[in-house]
């Protein structure tokens, strides 16, 4: 889906009410659906502290209050009751009577509890930058100052929602942001994509937009996720064969090969010059290469080939051409780059792959172009797509996938937690499997690091990268299942 500005998301909201449905309906959906995911996401929280401000904002966090009044709530409130305009005064009329609604002009760290989560409603898409009231800017600091967790509903509260610049008084730290109808341009520029923390998107029925820049979210992910066939077989699942690995890095290609099985791939075939047998699942195929041995000779027993994770001082030109014999899919990951950055000629435009580098890695590949890197991610993601004809996905927070056409996305989840080693070895494992399926490469390459992106935040804990193929392999599951994933 595309990114929107505000005058976008007004223009969406009224053809909403013109088509037939009320305002208060579209406050009643986003309130709702927030209410469901802020109990998934901290189903164990002692309390959840609504904090609102005096516009619709603070009305879809009084219809989420209203519809968690099961659980022990209060909300603090900039507004009287009886001041709310709209359907903010609707949603603040039909608040059940035992919700504690306290009006306050400030609040500090004794207002909170140990075990509460704090609801940002106090700004939506009506802020347009500059310096904050004294009150809601009160709001912001006490949450920020909490260190408990907060849920921000829409954005952040001091973010503008078009350039994504935060107030002078700053910005709520949101551990998680519930975006509704469309993602805003804001969450993915400026501060916003630093403080939005966790982001997903719920569907509110607003017909969608376009123009802005593609993002992957939550039902871009739903559209996409391959689901087995009740007469699925290991061949009809895709048959995925790694190449890679050294004795001097030997975990990388049994990270990938493990990742790939996890992810869905029918039969992953491993091939490597180290003696991968300890490190792989019993279920991969594996073979030891003598030293400048390939496994062209696997070739015809696969549809996708990955390789590059760990070959070290395997990246040889003569393994660079080899790999590009092979007639299905290519992910080049890790060392092949460097390889390629060395040896730019004997880069193949044959299409029908992928290069998954991180920063560091596409500098060296636009280098060897003659090209200079820009300032923009997208913008050097594009031109390595366009230069080489292939699907770029450049590792980062955000992740951009770019393809040749033009066509950009940028990955709308990942975590600080993916920052370990091994971990990109795992995200080229996971798209091998789904290239190895009924997706393009463009989709597979921005399913893949969405499901690792995924991966990393919901750990709950400090994951090492031999951790998050089962971690994938669970948000695999609840992507098929339509699970919110927390």
């Amino acid at each position: 889906m595309f990114t929107a500005t505000v005058s976008e998301i007004r223009e969406m909201e009224r053809q909403a009410v013109v088509s037939g449905i009320p305002e208060y309906e579209l406050m009643c959906r986003a309130g709702y659906q927030a209410a469901v995911w802020i109990e998934a996401f901290f189903p164990k929280a002692a309390r959840f502290v609504f904090l609102v401000g005096g516009g619709n904002n603070g009305g879809d966090a009084l219809v989420a209050a209203r519809f968690l009044s099961h659980r022990r709530c209060i909300i603090y409130s900039t507004r009287k009751k009886e001041d709310f305009r709209g359907c903010a005064f609707q949603a603040a009329a039909d608040l059940p009577a035992e919700i504690p609604f306290v009006l306050r002009n400030s609040l500090d760290k004794m207002d909170f509890l140990c075990g509460d989560v704090i609801i940002d409603g106090v700004l939506g898409i009506g802020f347009t930058g500059g310096k904050l009231r004294s009150d809601a800017a009160s709001f912001i600091a006490a949450a920020n100052g909490s260190n408990l967790p907060v849920v921000s509903l829409d954005l952040p509260s001091g973010i503008d929602a078009d350039s994504g610049k935060s107030s002078e008084n700053g910005a709520v730290n949101a551990a998680v942001t519930l975006t509704f109808g469309a993602p805003k341009r804001g969450l993915f520029l400026g501060d916003g994509g630093r403080v939005c923390g966790k982001l997903r998107m719920l569907d509110i029925g607003l017909a969608p937009v376009s123009g802005g820049d593609e993002v992957f979210t939550d039902p871009d992910a739903a559209g996409l996720m391959p689901r087995f066939s009740p007469d699925a077989h290991k061949n009809s699942r895709g048959r995925v064969l790694v190449w890679g690995g050294s004795a001097e890095y030997p975990g990388a290609a049994a990270l990938c090969t493990n990742a790939a099985l996890k992810s869905g791939a029918g039969i992953v075939r491993s091939a490597s010059e180290a003696d991968l047998s300890p490190r792989v699942y019993n279920a991969a195929i594996f073979r030891q290469l003598a030293a400048g041995e390939t496994p062209e000779n696997w070739f015809e027993l696969a549809d996708v080939l990955v390789c590059g994770c760990g070959w070290g001082n395997c990246a040889t030109v003569d393994n660079l051409l080899a790999a590009q014999n092979f007639s299905g899919r290519i992910i080049f990951d890790a060392d092949a780059l460097n390889g390629f950055a060395r040896n730019i000629s004997t880069w193949q435009k044959r299409g029908n792959t992928i290069i998954t580098p991180h920063p560091g890695e596409a500098k060296r590949l636009l280098a060897a172009l003659g090209e200079n890197w820009q300032e923009s991610r997208r913008d050097n993601a594009l031109l390595l797509a366009r230069k080489l004809e292939t699907v770029v996905l450049l590792k980062g927070r955000h992740t951009v996938i770019a393809e040749p056409s033009g066509r950009v996305v940028t990955v709308a989840a990942g975590s600080p937690m993916l920052a370990t080693a091994g971990s990109g070895d795992v995200l080229a494992g996971i798209i091998g499997a789904l290239a190895a399926q009924d997706l393009s490469l463009f989709e597979a390459a921005a399913l893949g690091a969405y499901i690792h992106g995924l991966a990393g935040e919901s750990a709950g804990f400090v994951p090492v990268a031999d951790e998050l193929p089962q971690l994938a392999s669970q948000i695999i599951v609840k992507l098929q299942n339509k699970e919110p994933v927390v």
